[in-house]
C-alpha cells in the first residue's frame, strides 16, 4: 500500500476514534439524563465501539481489508447504499415537522398528544413536558377542541403516562370535561388505534385531526395516523438537547420497523 494511502487511512482511523468517544460520552449524558438504558440510549454507545473496532483495524492493517477485489466492492456498494437509506430516512425526519404543521390543518375538534415517559416520581420528562405545553398554547387559542391524552405505563413508571398528562394539563388550567384518557396504548400505533377507538369512528370515515410530539418523531406518527384513519396534523415540540442525537438515531429504525410491520 502506497504512503499516501497509508496516511489517509491513519487519518479516518483517528477521526472514527474521536466519533467515538464522542458517541461514548453521548450515551453516558442521555443515561444520565433519563436514568434508563433502552435502545436509543445505548445506539450511540454501540456506534462508537464499532468505530474504536474499525479504528483498530485500520491502524494496524496494512494491506487491503478485504483483499478479494470482487468481494471488497460489493463491500463498498453495501456500505454506500446503506449510508444513502440512512441519510434520505434522516432528511424526511428532519423536514416534515416544517411541511405538515397544524397551520394547515383548519377546524379541527380533537387534539392527540401522545405519550412520552415519566419519570419514576410521576412526573412528566422533559420532551413529554414539551408536548404538553404545545397542547396548551394550542388549546388556549382554540378551547372548542378535545384533548387525548394518549399513553400506557412502562416498566418503570408508578402509573400510566396518560394520568400524568391529564393531571399536568388540569393544573395549567384545562377542564377535565376537556381531556380524554386513553392509557393501555405502549407503541406509537397503538396511541392511534386506541384513541380512534375512544372518538367511536365508524369504519371507513376517516377524521381530520391534530397530534402532538416531539419535532423528531412527527413523520413516523403522521403516516401511522393515516392508516388508522386519520387526516392528522402535527404540532412539533422540540426534542431536548441531551437526547437529540440518541432520539434521531432511534427514529431511524423505528421508523424502518413502524413502515414493514406496523399496520
Amino acid at each position: 500500500m502506497s504512503g499516501t494511502r497509508l496516511a489517509i487511512r491513519r487519518v479516518i482511523a483517528t477521526i472514527l476514534v474521536i466519533t467515538g468517544i464522542l458517541l461514548c460520552m453521548n450515551t453516558i449524558f442521555a443515561h444520565n439524563y433519563s436514568n434508563d438504558w433502552n435502545l436509543g440510549v445505548i445506539l450511540p454507545a454501540i456506534m462508537g465501539l464499532f468505530c474504536f473496532a474499525f479504528s483498530v483495524f485500520l491502524f494496524s492493517k496494512k494491506e487491503h481489508l478485504i483483499r478479494n477485489r470482487t468481494a471488497r466492492r460489493i463491500f463498498t456498494a453495501a456500505v454506500i447504499f446503506c449510508l444513502l437509506v440512512f441519510v434520505t430516512v434522516e432528511a424526511m425526519i428532519i423536514i416534515d415537522p416544517y411541511i405538515h404543521g397544524s397551520d394547515d390543518a383548519g377546524y379541527v375538534d380533537t387534539v392527540i398528544v401522545l405519550g412520552c415517559g415519566i419519570w419514576p416520581d410521576g412526573r412528566p420528562t422533559l420532551a413529554l413536558a414539551m408536548r404538553l405545553d404545545k397542547t396548551l398554547d394550542y388549546y388556549r387559542e382554540n378551547p372548542h377542541v378535545t384533548i387525548i391524552v394518549s399513553g400506557g405505563q412502562g416498566v418503570n413508571e408508578p402509573f400510566p403516562e396518560a394520568a400524568a398528562m391529564k393531571d399536568y394539563l388540569v393544573k395549567k388550567g384545562v377542564p377535565e370535561d376537556k381531556i380524554i384518557v386513553e392509557d393501555k396504548s405502549t407503541s406509537t400505533r397503538e396511541n392511534f388505534e386506541f384513541s380512534r377507538k375512544l372518538m367511536n369512528i365508524p369504519d371507513g370515515e376517516t377524521r381530520k385531526i391534530i397530534f402532538v410530539t416531539n419535532d423528531f418523531h412527527i413523520l413516523r406518527s403522521r403516516i401511522l395516523a393515516k392508516r388508522f384513519g386519520f387526516d392528522a396534523y402535527a404540532i412539533a415540540a422540540h426534542t431536548p438537547e441531551v437526547v437529540l442525537i440518541n432520539s434521531y438515531l432511534r427514529e431511524f429504525f423505528a421508523f424502518i420497523k413502524s413502515m414493514l410491520v406496523d399496520y
